[in-house]
């Protein structure tokens, strides 16, 4: 919690938000709890932030751009099929690895509203729907190559983001079963972006 004899920043501001709103969700949190997590006053936050919509529109369209850009990238490479799915298991890996709570804030808040996808990533010059028809044709392109076997490109592009996403999901379910602390997780995400991959190409080798 952030001391109270000094001016705070918006960007701690903005951590202590997120935290809250990663524990709540965005119709749970309330600015108190953030104020608190801040270790600020209300009035003060007031200050920094009219409201708590104007403080989680920031938050989520920052933590949009993190989660989606590097991916969004990763799908319009110029690089083989196979070495892109390789560099969008290591991007969602790396990403959630610094930002463990990331994947929970983003999927809670789009499940809740599920447009915000599209307008986020419109805002951001990224389409969502346009990557998916995209990587369902360059799928159907390496089938017919004789690359990977047949396959619905919907149905890898799912295992793929659930492969890498749903340990940092479920994170403290998997830390309480298999008896890991944080340090264990961590180092068994790092090597998981290899397993991952493997696991993913070996699925789909003919």
């Amino acid at each position: 919690m952030a001391k109270t004899d000094s001016k705070p920043s918006e960007e701690l501001i903005l951590n202590a938000a997120v935290k809250v709103f990663t524990r709540k969700g965005y119709s749970g949190a309330r600015m108190e709890e953030i104020a608190k997590e801040a270790g600020i006053n209300r009035a003060l936050l007031h200050y920094y932030f009219r409201d708590k919509e104007t403080m989680f529109n920031i938050i989520f369209e920052t933590k949009f751009k993190e989660f989606f850009t590097g991916i969004f990238g990763a799908f319009q490479s110029d690089v083989p099929f196979l070495e892109k799915i390789k560099s969008i298991v290591d991007h969602e890996i790396t990403v959630l690895t610094k930002h463990p709570g990331l994947a929970r804030f983003v999927i809670m808040e789009i499940a809740q509203q599920p447009d915000r996808l599209i307008q986020f990533g419109q805002k951001l010059g990224l389409n969502p729907r346009t990557m998916l028809k995209h990587f369902q044709k360059e799928v159907q392109q390496n089938v017919q190559q004789g690359e990977i076997r047949p396959i619905d490109g919907r149905q890898l592009l799912m295992n793929i983001i659930s492969i890498c996403i749903y340990p940092f999901v479920a994170k403290p379910i998997i830390k309480t079963m298999m008896q890991m602390d944080e340090n264990t997780f961590m180092d068994l995400m790092e090597k998981r972006k290899n397993d991952a991959y493997e696991f993913i190409i070996n699925a789909i080798r003919p």
